[in-house]
């Protein structure tokens, strides 16, 4: 590997790595109300004494926002240390 490839490899790292998935998504329940699960355990969100289900989609989307923002800034924090 020579200098420009080894540049090239390092960039295109930098550029996969910087794309994380989001850790919430929102779904339709059969009821047609809405939930915010965690995608890689697929168990609704609970942040607090509440699970985040039944909830209308502009509400449930608007929770779910907070959750990614949250979880991003939270691992933002773990990378740098």
């Amino acid at each position: 590997m020579n200098a420009k490839t080894t540049r090239v490899s390092a960039i295109f790292q930098e550029g996969v790595m910087a794309v994380r998935t989001k850790r919430y998504d929102v779904r339709r329940e059969i009821d047609f109300s809405w939930t915010v699960y965690d995608v890689f355990t697929g168990m609704t969100a609970q942040p607090s004494t509440w699970r985040l289900e039944a909830l209308p989609e502009k509400e449930a989307r608007v929770f779910c926002a907070i959750l990614n923002e949250k979880d991003a800034d939270r691992r933002s924090v773990t990378d740098e240390s």
